[in-house]
């Protein structure tokens, strides 16, 4: 447990956390592969995990009926998978692929959901974190879908 709990305090989106709140989080969380090309989420299904990427990248994609999918964000290693965890219905928003070996440490998002939701100062300190991961990742697909389709008219 000393090994996650150091890698867990260790990772960029819990830097400055205070180490009261990553001692809640520790028993929640566990270490995880995916190999390169691995689903490691589909759109529609239930997100019942939040991934802390140690290692590797992965591809955050979209589909549509008329096109291939679109990676519209990479993930790399010291970043985060998942965000719809935390927001209602609680169903994966996007398909995120390994597009190399992923090594991350993965918590158990029901159980996270519940340590917030008893615990008022974790549930801030996590949402304004994912805030911001949601706000970069909607840059990076607006970028992405202007290099793609161009300039609106």
């Amino acid at each position: 447990m000393t090994d996650i709990a150091t890698a867990v305090a260790a990772h960029p989106f819990f830097a400055g956390l205070d180490p009261r709140l990553i001692a809640r989080i520790v028993p929640l969380t566990q270490p995880v592969e995916h190999p390169t090309g691995a689903w490691i989420a589909r759109v529609g299904t239930s997100a019942d995990q939040f991934l802390l990427v140690t290692d590797g990248r992965a591809g955050v994609e979209i589909a549509s009926a008329d096109r291939d999918p679109l990676i519209v964000a990479t993930v790399h290693a010291g970043e985060v998978v998942g965000w719809s965890w935390f927001v209602e219905p609680h169903e994966w928003h996007f398909d995120v692929v390994a597009l190399e070996h992923v090594r991350a440490l993965t918590i158990d998002a029901p159980a996270l959901r519940a340590a917030c939701a008893a615990d008022h100062e974790l549930g801030y300190q996590l949402g304004t974190r994912l805030t911001r991961v949601i706000a970069s990742r909607l840059g990076a697909t607006r970028h992405q879908l202007v290099d793609v389709y161009g300039r609106a008219r």
